[in-house]
């Protein structure tokens, strides 16, 4: 008999099966995100390819999670492709590029999973922690990383799992995600066994609710966070000046033009001269609010001074100013009532291909139009500390830099008593993008416990409180004035005081459990000191049989679980691996 080409039959439903499970898992993810935004998605969204590839092969199963990963980064970065519109076909080649790219983390962490299973119930922790230590990988690396689309966003709008926030932070958030993934994955595979034995036994029956017991526990940790801390400062009154415009296209949609300079200051003089009651605190410009150095300009220091007059109160500007020759910084420039500069801050943490070009002599060349978009590379500030507006320590990031978590954490400990994102989102367009930065800024408000104000030129700015609800929201390109009222905090969460400490434990269990599975393996293999797994000594029956044909390895005995593949010659089988609390049914 031939068989069919391309494989057995069964072997091509069962890849095809995988391919669907990728596809699935890939579009559940991006699904749970801005755009569709449907967060609960994000509790069940592994689970397909949890399934498919737990009996695969560690390099099969990181092939389908590599086709997980390029869907879900496919559809959650189309932005991208408005981002760099101006560029043609190169903007669809930078989209596919980074997708690409990001999707290989994804690959590792699928890749662990049936490479995993000797570890058995302590899978429950180890891939988690993994799941874990791979975004915080990729929020860092290459090029300063890439922290969009991390899994704890996927819950900005509220739930019962985000408090947990304020005692995990995001990636502790990421992997109890995670967790209930795996869980659910557990349950559906202990199903098919426990329903085809009878009678039922206690044992089998705790199996069966027992895993959905552990999922619902998992999503109501939640509950049991403590509370943000109370407000115990003064209120610091503020004003988001929103006064973007619709321009062209990819960098210069809504770009800060003179004419947007010129919006936010007929804005702020519209609000001084019509204002009957207490003047703000503090007046917000957003990022780039000023393209033209205004410490170099005098037409417009002056122009600010009069609004910071007008409106009797300080400014804080978002503006774009000149370093030396060949370089730019983006920074916050605060004014004085009376226009003079007070304090500044630089923008740390830059976008690459956006405010600078890696290796740009060369890339310039071979790509001209990395260049055509960012002419000069910008240079990065180096200190982050609090801005003090009125005897309130304002703790103040730049566009990008709120995804970092490490930042928002070290101004919360440094004494800030509210948040401040100062950001653009011209280049966004209409598409889910700005409402993806705004979710940085949810998560971070429960991670810290302080109000984030969101201050944007085009929109979207929102206030966040504590809770993570997002209040007062503009709309894309709306030109208004937001005044918002500040309850200043000072307590410490959880996360501010040890998130260090809780990431490098995650990062601690995630290497632990990695490091275990090749120390098993090396075991089983007998290659540490020449020392494996011991053989069982020969029965009478063996010794009687000798010459009498093959004998049956280890005294006849059957594979443990984890020798499946060994046992198969290649394939692992259905079942092997971690074993539910029944000791039937696996992940």
């Amino acid at each position: 008999m031939h068989e069919a080409p391309g494989g057995p039959p069964g072997g091509r439903r069962l890849a095809a099966l995988r391919l669907a499970a990728a596809v699935a898992t890939g579009a559940l993810l991006a699904a749970a995100f801005p755009g569709p935004d449907i967060g609960p998605l994000a509790l069940i969204a592994l689970v397909p390819l949890l399934l498919a590839v737990e009996t695969a092969r560690p390099r099969q199963a990181g092939a389908f999670g590599y086709l997980a990963g390029l869907t879900f980064f496919g559809l959650h970065l189309l932005w991208i492709a408005e981002f760099l519109s101006w560029t043609g076909a190169v903007a669809w080649l930078a989209w596919g590029a980074l997708s690409a790219f990001e999707a290989l983390f994804v690959a590792a962490f699928f890749a662990l999973v049936p490479a995993t299973r000797r570890l058995g119930g302590w899978r429950l922790l180890v891939l988690p922690a993994c799941w874990a230590a791979i975004e915080l990988l990729r929020a860092h690396q290459p090029l300063g990383g890439f922290p969009w689309g991390l899994l704890a966003l996927s819950q900005h709008g509220g739930g019962p799992l985000l408090p947990l926030a304020r005692v995990l932070g995001g990636y502790g958030l990421a992997a109890v995600l995670v967790a209930v993934n795996l869980v659910v994955a557990c349950w559906l595979r202990a199903l098919p066994a426990a329903a085809a034995r009878r009678p039922w036994r206690w044992r089998r029956l705790a199996a069966v609710a027992g895993w959905p017991a552990l999922a619902a526990g998992l999503v109501a940790a939640g509950l049991l966070a403590p509370a943000a801390p109370p407000a115990a400062g003064p209120t610091l009154d503020l004003v988001v000046v929103q006064a973007g415009l619709r321009g062209g296209h990819g960098l210069d949609l809504g770009q800060s033009t003179e004419a947007v300079f010129a919006n936010h200051v007929r804005l702020t003089e519209e609000l001084g001269e019509g204002a009957g009651g207490p003047r703000p605190d503090l007046v917000v410009w957003g990022e780039g609010a000023a393209d033209a150095d205004p410490l170099r300009n005098p037409d417009r220091l002056a122009r600010v001074a009069r609004a910071a007059e007008t409106i009797q109160a300080p400014i804080l500007l978002g503006a774009t100013t000149l370093v030396d020759p060949t370089h730019r910084a983006t920074e916050a420039l605060l004014f004085t009532p009376g226009g003079q500069l007070a304090d500044r801050y630089r923008k740390r943490r830059l976008v690459p291909f956006g405010e600078f070009v890696p290796w740009g002599g060369l890339l310039g060349r071979l790509v001209p139009a990395t260049r055509q978009g960012v002419p000069y590379d910008k240079a990065p500030g180096r200190t982050l500390e609090p801005l003090l507006v009125d005897g309130v320590r304002v703790g103040t990031v730049i566009c990008w830099e709120s995804a970092y978590q490490e930042d928002a954490r070290q101004l919360t400990r440094d004494g800030a008593g509210l948040l401040l994102v100062m950001t653009n989102n011209a280049s966004f367009g209409d598409g889910p993008g700005s409402r993806q930065h705004l979710a940085t800024s949810q998560l971070r408000a429960v991670e810290e416990g302080r109000t984030v104000v969101h201050a944007a030129v085009t929109g979207i700015s929102a206030v966040v409180g504590v809770d993570g609800v997002a209040r007062q929201q503009t709309g894309l390109y709306q030109q208004t004035t937001v005044p918002v009222s500040v309850g200043v905090r000072s307590g410490l969460t959880f996360y501010a005081r040890f998130g260090r400490g809780v990431e490098a434990g995650l990062v601690g269990v995630a290497v632990g459990g990695v490091v275990a599975v090749v120390l098993l393996a090396l075991w089983r293999r007998g290659l540490l000191g020449g020392v494996g797994r011991p053989e069982a000594p020969p029965s009478l029956r063996e010794v009687q049989s000798v010459g009498r044909g093959p004998r049956p390895a280890s005294g006849g005995q059957p594979p443990l679980s984890g020798d499946a593949t060994e046992a198969s010659g290649g394939e692992p089988q259905p079942g092997a691996g971690f074993q539910a609390p029944s000791g039937r049914g696996s992940l």
